[in-house]
């Protein structure tokens, strides 16, 4: 049986529509598979399939949550060759949702109607717009716009004289993102 064959078997017994062992102990035989096949080469479709699968065991009720973790863990640890970059990505949100430390939870939620306030480090500067990191979870938050005025001719040039990243504080929201309330003089990383 091939690769391909397996991932659709995988795939249909998550769907509920092929032979199943149980939920669990397909999820326990698909966490056996990869770590058995981690250095073959899957084809796109393959891919996908997988990728599907464990979306569906994830997104079960039903199914208990360390076996999903150790799921998404194994996944995450499959080299680049089996899931891309962006499909890692979605699995570690997958993962922080679980674990209850979703960015939503971490970043940017009002706390009794007040804003929280981070520090972020400035890791990129381009044009008008800047890249910043989270410190503490290493989100990070790309095409930010650098203030206008002072305060953004403050960013740049210590930006530009800093060896290091330069940390800045910000209010961060759902919606527009991280709001840059000042340069954090002194702190740098």
């Amino acid at each position: 049986m091939s690769l391909d064959d397996r991932c659709q078997q995988f795939h249909e017994a998550a769907l509920g529509t092929g032979k199943s062992k149980g939920v669990a102990k397909e999820m326990v035989t698909l966490r056996k598979f990869l770590h058995k096949n981690q250095n073959q080469r899957f084809t796109d479709k393959g891919v996908s399939r997988l990728f599907d699968t464990i979306q569906l065991y994830v997104n079960k009720d039903d199914v208990d949550k360390e076996l999903k973790e150790g799921l998404l863990e194994d996944s995450l640890k499959m080299p680049f060759t089996v899931f891309s970059t962006k499909q890692k990505k979605t699995m570690i949100k997958w993962l922080e949702d679980l674990r209850g430390n979703h960015q939503k939870s971490i970043l940017g939620r009002e706390v009794n109607g007040t804003a929280l306030t981070y520090i972020l480090s400035v890791i990129e500067l381009e044009g008008g717009f800047m890249t910043l990191m989270h410190d503490e979870s290493g989100d990070t938050f790309e095409n930010v716009a650098i203030p206008a005025g002072d305060l953004g001719d403050r960013i740049r040039r210590a930006f530009e004289d800093s060896e290091s990243c330069v940390s800045i504080k910000a209010t961060l929201d759902d919606n527009s993102g991280p709001k840059i309330l000042e340069l954090v003089d002194g702190y740098v990383i």
